[in-house]
């Protein structure tokens, strides 16, 4: 009995504890400890992010992103610019695994950052709750944001290349101004017409191209072969030194030394410093977008633009592209995404487009880059815009350009060049470039 007295008295105690801890809660916070809480500042999310542009170029961009900022204070954008050797460095942080949270990516940059594993597939952002709908960008241009099929960048700005042209030099010599669908040839013919000599001094030239800048040359390549590599990047020979392409670096000797319709380099050198377009000292410059604006401030210069010629291999254009990608290893994608999102929708795109030319359709609209005379060639050939080589091989600046610049050079030098024989020396040393840098 005593020991069923004891266990008793203990259960008894037991749940008298029990209860006894149940009853001991927190008391609930007033209302003014409520208030004091939701007052303390969240902590800010630190997003880095990085531009190989510099100055005023850099300036106008952190103006983008200080507009996010102020309409997101939660998050903290630090803007870096590294305007030198800009791809080699952030291979380097790629490599090492501190990279910025928001790495800016052009041409030369989207493959090998890629291709390296530092770049994060947007897909599933894109297409998550928090995406965005692909419809509102140009296919085309949306699409040199991808490598291997999948989407490592958004677009900030974009152009493509086209002929500008001086009317008064067109009316002076009555020859009616180029339309969409004119061949290389018939640019070949009108600028023979329009170059102008006193004796052995050339005093007007027809045309203007790029001197050995090999990615403002490829559309004239592109007209006539199937581009410098082959598509899956794994060879050189029989592309660099193809029919076609011995054709079109022909024809750029020729225009330079056969029929002297562009300045030489020497001629250029002697015009250093000298928009010779600006200047009336050129009919026809093939160009990109980049100096119109100033153009159309001088009231008494008059001048159109017109889509590329096409070639035998039919029409042929490239993108000098930008974007924005995220760090693969980021530790706040989410929020990285928030920040990519707004510079790349409309209201970054906006500031964007007052320095090139908008992926996004509504904002191309808005700015009358669609209807405007001297753009709409450069839109209407976005059709025509292929890959240049780097979106084939991401070792490119390594492997084929060096060679294919030699070339360039040589054609550019007075005297006896074999553009053949230079072409064919070119594609095997890009081959064995290719096979040193893939060991």
């Amino acid at each position: 009995m005593r020991r069923h007295a004891k266990r008793i008295m203990a259960v008894s105690m037991a749940f008298a504890l029990l209860a006894s801890g149940c009853s001991n809660k927190a008391p609930e916070p007033s209302a003014e400890g409520k208030a004091a809480k939701a007052a303390e500042p969240k902590q800010k999310v630190k997003i880095r992010m990085v531009s190989w542009s510099s100055a005023s170029s850099f300036k106008m961009q952190k103006s983008v992103v200080d507009m996010y900022s102020q309409k997101n204070p939660d998050i903290e954008v630090i803007f870096e610019s590294v305007p030198e050797q800009y791809t080699e460095k952030l291979l380097t942080q790629i490599a090492a695994g501190d990279a910025p949270d928001i790495i800016m990516a052009g041409n030369d940059q989207l493959s090998p950052f890629a291709e390296k594993g530092g770049l994060t597939d947007l897909d599933e952002f894109v297409k998550g709750p928090n995406g965005i709908n692909t419809a509102d960008y140009f296919e085309n241009i949306l699409s040199f944001g991808k490598y291997k099929g999948k989407l490592y960048s958004m677009p900030k700005d974009w152009t493509n290349m086209a002929i500008l042209y001086n009317k008064k030099m067109f009316d002076d010599a009555n020859i009616p101004y180029p339309k969409a669908g004119w061949t290389w040839d018939e640019f070949y013919s009108i600028a023979k017409k329009l170059t102008i000599k006193d004796g052995n001094k050339t005093t007007q030239w027809g045309a203007k191209f790029n001197g050995a800048d090999v990615s403002k040359i490829q559309p004239l390549m592109l007209a006539y072969s199937d581009g410098l590599v082959q598509t899956d990047g794994k060879k050189y020979e029989g592309y660099m030194n193809s029919d076609g392409m011995v054709k079109a670096m022909q024809f750029y000797r020729d225009a330079h030394f056969t029929d002297g319709i562009s300045p030489g380099s020497s001629d250029t050198q002697a015009l250093k410093g000298v928009d010779l377009f600006a200047a009336g000292k050129v009919a026809m410059s093939m160009d990109g977008r980049w100096q119109i604006e100033t153009y159309k401030k001088d009231p008494n210069f008059k001048f159109g633009s017109v889509t590329l010629p096409v070639g035998p291999k039919g029409p042929a254009n490239v993108v000098f592209y930008g974007g924005w990608g995220i760090y693969s290893k980021s530790k706040n994608k989410e929020a990285a995404w928030e920040v990519l999102k707004f510079i790349s929708g409309p209201e970054g795109a906006r500031v964007f487009a007052d320095y090139g030319f908008s992926a996004h359709k509504l904002v191309a609209e808005e700015k009358g880059q669609m209807t405007d005379p001297n753009y709409k060639a450069f839109i209407d050939d976005m059709p025509n815009n292929k890959p240049t080589p780097q979106y084939s091989d991401p070792l490119y600046t390594k492997t084929g350009l060096p060679p294919m610049q030699q070339v360039i050079e040589k054609i550019l030098l007075p005297g006896d060049v074999d553009v053949r024989k230079e072409l064919n020396e070119a594609a095997k040393t890009a081959d064995a470039n290719l096979k040193r840098e893939n060991k």
